[in-house]
């Protein structure tokens, strides 16, 4: 037996942290036990010999493995598995337009909207998908410009029939919507549990001062309180919908006070449904120090009752969703792109069309590319974060990048799976 290749140990004042990166399994013990059992794996069949439990749970949870395990190749084979995995992911985009002109948005808010040609041509799709290509599942997540500009017109229609669809071939349908949202209301919140609308997710630019600069709508006071008492109409009309609220933020914009604000809208029963996910808008310089603000609010929304995301490893082994072979991202025009953070979006000569059969047709078989390796290079090759990473995302991989993931955000990977540990115990 030997020490797997991706084992983390930790330290604090108190605890050992144990970490596996190919597994995500964890535990924590007492800072001497962990320097004890660290100087115990130099010799796994003396371990095996003195403490037989403890070595099979290390053997089970991936922390010890054969002497013939080649951990890289058992990667490389769960990669494989999850691009070719038939759970289909579909992104719908009805419209680019929005609503608002968030100063950090990547879009050009076009005037625009899904025709009932789109709409029959993505029908025939779904029938292709399911019928001919024989997916497992079927998530949709409707996203834009602001999907729910056109919801009774594009969404609701295109929903129930994906939701009859998947009924009648016996598959899972999941859908869901990244939206900002503000064109919620009641009447919609009681129609989404029908069309499954499970999840969401749903945008503040900060706390309340700075989102209601950034998301400003004539006509109405403040845009932070509209949509914190839509995501609560959610919540309530719907037992089964989750909301992951994400925090775009900059340094400046990312404060405590944004808990209590949350907290005089949503509900403490209300809570438990939703995750809290502060992101750093990419325009922002990365400040590894800024980390302990950071955790100070999630800290502050963890005791407030929110769910909380303090680390986001990848645990299905592809970089990005992008990466697979069953994704796609529908255009309101019938153009398919893989990536909807880019110029894609806008092309003349598009990535993708999407045929009056249903079928997709690429250009110089771009789709193909997408599934390249991107953790295919000596760095990530060697790094004991990569399981948990799978490299760049294939859009900046195939423009050429070369930098790390972890060098963008101002996370440290560590402090973040320790963080994450202690919150659950």
């Amino acid at each position: 037996m030997k020490q797997s290749g991706y084992n983390f140990v930790m330290y604090d004042e108190l605890y050992s942290y144990w970490y596996n990166s190919l597994t995500s399994a964890f535990f924590r013990l007492s800072q001497e036990l962990g320097r004890k059992l660290e100087d115990s794996l130099a010799s796994p069949e003396q371990l095996s010999a003195e403490l037989p439990k403890l070595f099979d749970k290390l053997v089970d949870n991936g922390f010890l493995v054969s002497d013939d395990c080649d951990e890289l190749e058992l990667i490389r084979k769960k990669n494989e598995k999850s691009v070719h995995s038939k759970n289909y992911f579909l992104i719908i985009m009805p419209t680019l337009n929005c609503n608002y002109k968030c100063w950090y948005c990547i879009q050009s808010h076009v005037p625009s909207s899904m025709s009932v040609e789109t709409m029959e041509r993505l029908k025939r799709h779904l029938d292709y998908m399911i019928d001919e290509q024989k997916i497992t599942s079927l998530t949709i997540d409707w996203f834009g410009g602001e999907p729910f500009m056109y919801y009774k017109k594009v969404v609701e229609p295109l929903s129930r029939y994906a939701a009859a669809k998947c009924a009648d071939a016996g598959i899972p349908f999941l859908n869901g919507a990244t939206t900002n949202g503000y064109f919620i209301t009641n009447e919609m919140s009681l129609q989404f549990k029908e069309l499954e609308f499970n999840r969401f997710q749903i945008t503040l630019d900060g706390n309340k001062e700075f989102h209601d600069k950034v998301k400003y709508q004539q006509g109405c006071l403040s845009a932070f309180d509209h949509v914190l008492k839509n995501i609560a109409r959610i919540l309530i009309n719907n037992e089964n919908a989750q909301i992951v609220l994400r925090i775009n933020y900059t340094h400046e914009t990312l404060t405590k006070d944004i808990v209590n604000q949350v907290n005089s809208i949503i509900p403490q029963n209300l809570r438990d449904r939703v995750i809290v996910c502060p992101r750093k808008v990419w325009q922002e310089e990365v400040d590894k120090s800024f980390g302990k603000v950071l955790k100070g609010v999630i800290d502050e929304f963890a005791l407030s009752g929110y769910k909380v995301q303090r680390f986001e490893p990848v645990t299905d082994f592809v970089p990005c969703y992008t990466s697979r072979k069953y994704y796609n991202a529908v255009v309101y025009n019938g153009n398919v792109v893989k990536c909807t953070a880019c110029n894609d979006l806008y092309e003349d000569d598009p990535l993708g069309v999407l045929l009056a059969d249903g079928k997709i047709q690429w250009r110089d078989g771009v789709d193909l590319q997408y599934q390249q390796k991107t953790f295919e290079n000596p760095r990530c090759l060697a790094c004991k974060r990569l399981p948990a990473c799978m490299g760049l995302c294939a859009k900046n991989h195939l423009r050429g990048a070369t930098y790390c993931k972890y060098e963008a955000v101002d996370e440290d990977f560590e402090k973040s799976v320790v963080d994450w540990i202690k919150s659950q115990y």
